[in-house]
């Protein structure tokens, strides 16, 4: 049976434990950021609680690209090590490659270059993510956030040709509707998913009971492709507490009718 959580910022990591979420998901780039003594405290904040923060998204900032002229493998590998071992610390699982400012083709660059970039980027990566416990879900981005890898069935090709066992798939069933990409690729590619987002797709808002989204037959699609890990809502949740409960019920109801 699949397992739900939430995307928001770490400054709710209580108030998304006590709603009841089976973990939650935040941002890899703020989890850098801290201070050693705020990284500290966010670790004693997590060991308290009934729950952890087992996924990352937004694995790097627009600062750190990898396509383009101006790849520095020195300050990625420095990023990776200090970034990953401290989502491990707090229970990460999954870190989410989406990062379309950092993947974004400039104008006039190569595209057949970029993909080399790619490429060698999560080879990088996945030793990172293998060294510390972590699988890296490739984040497919419609086409209006990123130039390139914008489909999970390219996002899958990328992950089978590397062949690295930390570097798979994720699936956004948002960015699959922007891109016209069929509720059947969760199902033909459920083998090969180490993530799924979700949210309603008219305004990427929060999930809510009753909304004109088919979350069960989304989930099923899922279950028949042999996926049962995680699904996290993202998208806008405001307000933040009544909307993610509401998600919460939607998917939940969801997860009942398929899983029993």
């Amino acid at each position: 049976m699949i397992r739900i959580g939430i995307c928001s910022p770490m400054d709710a990591f209580e108030t998304v434990a006590q709603m009841g979420f089976d973990y939650m998901e935040t941002g890899l780039v703020p989890l850098y950021r801290l201070s050693d003594e705020d990284f500290s405290r966010m670790c004693e904040r997590v060991d308290r609680a009934p729950i952890r923060i087992e996924a990352f998204n937004g694995m790097l900032p627009g600062t750190l690209p990898v396509t383009g002229p101006n790849v520095d493998g020195g300050a990625l590998d420095e990023y990776l090590e200090k970034s990953f071992a401290r989502a491990r610390r707090l229970g990460a699982e999954v870190v989410v490659f989406g990062s379309g400012a950092a993947r974004n083709v400039p104008a006039g660059f190569p595209i057949d270059e970029a993909w080399r970039q790619l490429f060698d980027f999560l080879k990088r990566a996945g030793a990172h993510a293998e060294a510390h416990d972590l699988t890296i879900a490739i984040e497919p981005l419609c086409r209006p956030e990123c130039n390139i890898l914008n489909l999970v069935s390219e996002a899958a090709a990328l992950a089978s040709i590397l062949n690295a066992p930390r570097v798979r798939t994720l699936a956004d069933t948002f960015h699959m509707a922007v891109s016209a990409e069929p509720a059947s690729a969760l199902t033909l590619y459920g083998s090969q998913l180490a993530h799924v987002h979700t949210a309603n797709p008219a305004g990427r808002l929060c999930p809510e009971p009753d909304d004109g989204e088919d979350y069960e037959a989304l989930l099923r699609a899922l279950k028949d492709g042999g996926y049962d890990a995680r699904v996290s809502i993202e998208g806008v949740v405001k307000p933040f507490e009544e909307k993610a409960l509401l998600g919460l019920q939607a998917l939940d109801r969801a997860r009942r009718a398929v899983w029993g």
